[in-house]
């Protein structure tokens, strides 16, 4: 027992050095999780305004595309990014992008679509040479066949141009329009 006491009364400290090496390697590793965490989080905000991106884009490109397919007229096309045309139910539809988002207006409503919008250039055709993807240009809208819709977006918020947030998504559709002779 008198080993045991004796063991007991004679515990030192830590000393200085010591204690020096244990906070620099518990700094290094309390670093390396920061790192990690920081990681994680530019990689969740990349996927998730990616995906934002490219859902906004696809949503509004499908609709389009869908009442375009089923127009009966083409009435006015006075640019790129603006189109007017009467749809299947007799409803005069127009899209326009203005101001970083795609507007849809139905009998004289307008309802903001998407934000976000960088570009839309609508290319109007009144022939198409599917074997070479090649057509032919118009401006007269009487003589539309097929549109094709080119839609580029990024994030709706203001995020830096470094940013891992800062996506941008391009997409395309060919359109022909069904129900016009």
């Amino acid at each position: 027992m008198t080993r045991l006491g004796a063991l007991l009364r004679d515990q030192r400290g830590f000393t200085l050095t010591e204690l020096l090496v244990v906070t620099a390697a518990l700094g290094t590793i309390l670093a390396g999780v920061v790192v990690i965490q920081q990681r994680g989080q530019e990689a969740y905000l990349f996927g998730s305004h990616r995906v934002e991106v490219q859902q906004n884009n696809r949503s509004a490109l499908e609709l389009m595309v869908r009442e375009l397919r089923s127009a009966k007229s083409v009435t006015a096309i006075p640019s790129a990014t603006n189109l007017t045309f009467v749809d299947e139910n007799d409803q005069t539809i127009q899209y326009e992008a203005a101001s970083g988002t795609l507007n849809r207006t139905v009998a004289g409503t307008t309802t903001p679509l998407i934000g976000g919008v960088q570009s839309l250039a609508m290319t109007y055709y009144s022939a198409w040479n599917g074997a070479a993807n090649i057509g032919t240009t118009t401006t007269t809208p009487s003589s539309v066949k097929l549109i094709r819709i080119q839609l580029v977006t990024r994030t709706e918020e203001q995020v830096g141009s470094a940013s891992p947030g800062n996506q941008r998504s391009t997409m395309e559709s060919l359109v022909r329009l069904r129900n016009i002779p």
